[in-house]
Order: C-alpha cells, then structure tokens, then sequence
C-alpha cells in the first residue's frame, strides 16, 4: 500500500523520503515564473518574494499531472492511497479523483482511494503522520481508512494572519469576512470548519490572541501531537510555544515554516497552531 500526499501538507521532503510517501508539489509562480513546491521553490523564497511586493500565485495539480502521478507511484505498489488538501481550498481532489477514474477506465488490477484531508498546512500535515505511521504499522487499507477518518473529525486549526486582505484577494477569504484586516492592530483568529477558513473572534495585540489559541487547546483537551507553523515569523512561533510549555502539561510541540503554496495565499506574519482533541 502507497500512500500518496501533496505539498500543501507542509510536511518536508524528508519526512516523505523516510516515511516512503509519494510526494505531488503543486505549482507556484513568482513573477512569471513557475516552481514545483518544495522541489524548485523554498518557504524563504516566497516570503522574499512577498517582502519585496511581488504576489505569488498557485496552481493545482490538473488530471494530467496526477495521472502521472498516480501512474508512477503504481509502479510500487497496486494499491494507493492519495490524502489530499482540502477540497474547500483547492480544486486538487477533484482532479486527482477524475485522474483516478481514467486510470481504473484502462486497468482492473489497480485499487486507489482518493481522500478529502479537509486539513490544510500541518493539520493536514499531522493527519499525514499519523496515516504514514498507519500503512507502517501494516494496517489493512480499511483499517487505515477508518483511522484517517476518525483523525480527520479531531484535528484543530487555529491561526492568525497579518493581513486578512491577503487571504481575500487570493480567493481563500470573502471580502466580507476580511474586512476584520481593515482595523488597527486587529488580529483575527481563524480555524477551518468542514475544510473551509472561517473567522471566529478578534483580538488587539498578538500575545491576546496566542493566549486565546492555547487556552481553545485547553478547553479541547489537547492530548498528543502540537505543531506550530509561522511564516517569517519565529518569534511569535516560540512566543506560543513556549506559552503552551507554561500552561499545560504538553512537551511533544513542534515549529516549521509554512511551505510555498500556503504562503502564497496567507502572507507574512502568520501563525497557526495544530493539534488533536484526543490522543491516539
């Protein structure tokens, strides 16, 4: 069994080499020019790109590429399993579900689910974990499938952006809902509901709304994993961090950067913070 993930899971490529996962980059473009996530473009590269004014734009995979995709990776193994980014967020599990389908149009000794993460960043990132950690252990497909469904209805982002404006114009954001960007030193906090982005209280100050984050973890019963994720912006990612370590009895909490494609829609400056709402 071969499990397949996309880069908007903001895991590393290390982590998908050692974890023998398939690994499929979406594409971003920076003034003219397009990069595979991960492989040609870095998180540093997008958040230069974004401080020196340029916009970056993103592109998912088409049925095509991940035909391709899905092609190769059936060259390891008859049965795949692709955990993809959220379907409210990208138009990627569609194609790779219309992808899936042309393949099993022209072979019948193949077997591949397709799986909306509804996650995003490393929420989707500790579904991934946990999944990889699954096929490992050598759990049957269906098996693996339950656990990723039952991890899928626990798993909690939260997070806050700098600039909500930037979550509107690329198309992740109603402007209606940005318009909390618009007031001075307003810092929105913000989950996803059924895989979509959703804002949820407002906060003035940044250290208010990373006391909000960790006392919603509190109150959920956070248990195991935490990850925290920041763009170009480590020290309110250890700010947090370390308001986690004082406030609960948690020690397992880990900090990377957002990748490529998830920088280009939320900016610089963001924070998000994940974790399930019971242990394994």
């Amino acid at each position: 069994m071969k499990l397949i993930v996309d880069s908007c899971s903001d895991i590393s490529l290390d982590f998908a080499k050692s974890h023998n996962l398939y690994f499929i980059p979406l594409n971003v473009n920076v003034d003219g020019k397009v990069y595979l996530d991960r492989y040609e473009i870095t998180s540093e590269d997008v958040s230069k790109a974004v401080d020196d004014g340029i916009r970056p734009l993103t592109s998912q995979a088409n049925p095509e590429e991940i035909y391709q995709h899905f092609t190769k990776a059936l060259e390891e193994d008859k049965t795949i399993i692709y955990l993809g980014f959220s379907s409210q967020l990208s138009g990627t599990i569609q194609s790779a579900n219309i992808a899936r389908d042309m393949i099993l149009e022209e072979r019948d000794d193949v077997d591949i689910t397709v799986i909306d993460s509804l996650s995003a960043s490393y929420g989707y990132g500790l579904l991934v974990e946990r999944a990889a950690k699954y096929v490992k252990d050598g759990l049957s497909k269906d098996e693996v499938l339950q656990k990723i469904e039952h991890d899928k209805s626990h798993i909690r982002h939260l997070f806050t952006v700098s600039d909500l404006d930037y979550l509107a114009k690329g198309g992740r954001l109603s402007k209606g809902q940005a318009f909390l960007g618009s007031l001075l030193n307003i810092h929105p906090l913000l989950h996803v509901e059924d895989g979509k982005l959703v804002p949820i209280e407002k906060y003035r100050g940044t250290k208010r709304v990373l006391k909000r984050m960790v006392e919603m973890m509190k109150e959920e019963g956070a248990k195991t994993e935490v990850h925290i994720t920041h763009s170009d912006n480590l020290k309110d990612a250890e700010a947090l961090k370390n308001l986690i370590l004082k406030e609960t009895d948690l020690t397992d909490i880990k900090i990377s950067s957002i990748g490529p494609t998830i920088i280009s829609h939320t900016g610089n400056g963001t924070i998000a913070l994940f974790y399930f709402t019971e242990g394994v």
